[in-house]
């Protein structure tokens, strides 16, 4: 024992610091020692590959919706030629479907000239206007059916908010469409009431979109300046720090002249390329290093607290006899509270043998365990009795008494446990449970008779000719809670009803002193039962110490 004493044991607050300022220190040096020896002109170049790589994306994904939009109105245009018939309004709900939300078609007399047969439709577009019938402007395309009419197609500006969410390729840049420089058609984050058309102005002023700090990108102003290098753009500040906009303008297509870009915060603007090679695998070594010390700390660790936790639940369950022991350690603190623990259980053990450990375990899961918990409740009261027993406990041993004592009250505990009662005090040969709380159960007179029925049920079988038992059973308005002193305390239930149990319970030895089991019910309790339940009616009784007379019914 001695020398389990003096086996050096390292503190856990020691070891958790040296682990993790190790691990600290290596990482953090790795990364500083990079990121002080970076060459900055391979990470420009890295940068405005970078950009260059989105924007060339976003302007590919632009001309793809260009595309697949003209080619959908000439095969309609086709369709229409092929048909050989005049084509009208409802020919077009079929193609309705297959346009963008928002997006319309409509039929009209031709602005262009006519394309010779033999040549591919030509479809015209034309800018931004005002329509009536569209909150935002639209973008019209026109293509004629080889008459005098057109075919025009109707895209607001929320079909345009929708192919800037597919160009969207990371949720810390947001990207913006622009007529002009002064014109916005999509800025991401930006409301669709902002893009509100009108017949003077379709489109909205970018100075005017004070939800975004785009609004200031062209706005000369103090730290405000163009970024170097490939790729166009523009570093400047804003409501809430500065930021970066990279850009580029479509020089061809229908949307020829538009801008197309990102914006970021500056701070923010390529924070990816510090994911290089060299990063990378610094990284993945400290990361290695730390997560072995982590294993082995872990393992240290890992093993005695796993314990300690299935112990700790183990008694917050009351299952004390389950609880594991727990072995010594080399971390002084964990032994420590390993050897509390362990005396803990054994004293909470012993004193498990001096409470209702069942109630205890209710009271927790309701969260009931502040003291002076007192109320007002409906519930049903069962007091059963030993008949006989002390003529039978005189020609007993000590011990034959107490094990026949201990075995009667296993059988009526059991009964009562398994119809969800709560024992309340063992009365010499007697016992007192109830049903109705701490659990709120609506159902407690049914359960309280269930319970009692069972316990009849057991006893009728017992071979013991010399076990018979009265039960009283009563339901009514009693005060339930702890009551006592705040040195010792009892969650019992008090009241008139609590007498009136105890008086049935006496009362069956008039009723039938020789019976084996004799349950007696009053009509409060049955007046909660459904209806057909096996009873007798004794009708109206008079129990010593009450006024007025009680209907009884016999249930076992």
């Amino acid at each position: 024992m001695e020398t389990d004493r003096n086996r050096f044991r390292l503190p856990v607050g020691i070891a958790l610091g040296l682990v993790f300022s190790l691990l600290l220190v290596v990482i953090c040096g790795i990364i500083i020692s990079y990121m002080a020896s970076a060459d900055r002109r391979i990470a420009g170049r890295l940068l405005d590959e970078q950009a260059l790589a989105v924007l060339k994306g976003n302007e590919a994904t632009l001309k793809q919706f260009f595309q697949k939009q003209e080619q959908f109105l000439r095969s309609i245009a086709v369709h229409a030629s092929a048909s050989g018939e005049q084509f009208g309004d409802a020919d077009l709900a079929p193609y309705l479907r297959l346009l963008p939300d928002g997006a319309m078609l409509e039929l009209g007399q031709t602005g262009l000239s006519e394309t010779p047969g033999d040549e591919k439709p030509i479809v015209a577009w034309a800018p931004f206007r005002y329509k009536e019938g569209f909150s935002t402007a639209v973008l019209v395309a026109e293509l004629g059916l080889g008459d005098t009419r057109s075919l025009f197609a109707f895209y607001p500006q929320p079909v345009f908010a929708g192919i800037a969410d597919q160009m969207s390729w990371e949720g810390r840049q947001k990207v913006f469409l622009l007529e002009s420089r002064d014109k916005a058609i999509v800025v991401e984050g930006v409301p669709e009431n902002d893009f509100a058309s009108r017949p003077q102005s379709p489109l909205p002023d970018l100075a005017d979109l004070k939800n975004t700090p785009l609004h200031l990108i062209w706005k000369d102003q103090q730290q405000a300046h163009n970024m170097g290098g490939e790729v166009d753009g523009r570093v400047f500040p804003g409501e809430r720090g500065m930021f970066t906009a990279i850009f580029s303008k479509v020089d061809e297509g229908p949307a020829e002249g538009w801008i197309v870009g990102t914006l970021y915060q500056a701070d923010q603007f390529g924070a990816a390329l510090d994911q290089t090679r060299i990063v990378l695998y610094a990284a993945i070594v400290a990361l290695f290093v730390g997560a072995l010390l982590s294993f082995m700390v872990g393992r240290m660790l890992g093993r005695p607290l796993r314990r300690l936790a299935h112990s700790a639940a183990e008694l917050r369950q009351l299952n004390f006899e389950a609880a594991e022991r727990l072995p010594r350690s080399r971390l002084a603190e964990l032994d420590d509270v390993n050897q509390a623990f362990n005396g803990s259980v054994g004293a909470l053990n012993a004193f498990a043998r001096y409470v209702p450990r069942q109630l205890v375990s209710r009271l927790i899961e309701e969260g009931m365990t502040s003291a002076r918990n007192i109320e007002l409740r409906e519930m049903t009261i069962v007091f059963a009795d030993l008949a006989g027993f002390t003529g039978l406990a005189s020609h007993l041993s000590a011990e034959e008494t107490a094990s026949y004592l201990n075995g009667y009250f296993e059988t009526v505990s059991d009964a009562i446990a398994e119809s969800q009662g709560t024992i309340d005090k063992f009365l010499g040969d007697g016992v007192m449970a109830f049903w109705g709380a701490p659990s709120d159960q609506p159902d407690h007179a049914a359960m309280a008779i269930k319970a009692v029925k069972s316990l009849a049920e057991r006893i009728n079988q017992s071979p013991d000719i010399d076990l018979r038992v009265r039960i009283g059973v009563h339901t009514g308005k009693v005060v339930v809670g702890d009551i006592g002193t705040s040195s010792r305390m009892n969650y019992t239930v008090i009241g008139d009803a609590v007498n009136v149990a105890a008086r049935l319970q006496e009362y069956g030895k008039q009723v039938d002193p020789d019976a084996k089991v004799i349950a007696l019910a009053s009509a409060q309790t049955m007046a909660h039962l459904p209806e057909g339940a096996s009873t007798t009616s004794l009708g109206p009784v008079q129990l010593r110490g009450r006024d007025d007379p009680l209907s009884v019914f016999r249930i076992a």
